[in-house]
């Protein structure tokens, strides 16, 4: 189950909140008025970690999660990858199975982009 996170940072629980359990972390951003404006979904945690990034107005990206570059004197962070995948219908199933925790108006707007996303990717035929 999706469980809320704590909110230890400066950004207010109005405009995000987090939701994660031990394999699949999601946050949610909302706009001034409280709507969902994007999220990003990431599956397999610490694993071959894969991410939905949804903006609202744009067709979603499932991408990879990579290391990224090491650059002298920094630490190093994880970037999402530039290719765009074909979004597999048993992520749509990861998520509900795991959703039950989460408001319903989270779980819907979610549960629907990652619908669109497979039927778009199906008629695109973006694939691995």
């Amino acid at each position: 189950m999706l469980k809320p996170l704590p909110n230890n940072s400066l950004v207010a629980e109005r405009d995000r909140c987090r939701y994660a359990n031990g394999d699949m972390s999601l946050t949610v951003w909302f706009d001034e008025i409280g709507e969902i404006f994007a999220f990003e979904l990431v599956f397999d945690l610490l694993l071959d970690e894969y991410a939905v990034r949804h903006t609202r107005g744009k067709l979603g990206k499932y991408l990879n999660v990579s290391e990224g570059e090491l650059k002298p004197g920094r630490i190093q962070k994880q970037v999402l990858g530039a290719q765009n995948h074909y979004l597999p219908s048993s992520r749509l199933k990861n998520f509900e199975d795991r959703a039950d925790n989460l408001p319903r108006k989270i779980r819907d707007h979610v549960s629907e982009s990652l619908l669109r996303m497979i039927a778009e990717g199906e008629q695109t035929k973006i694939d691995d």
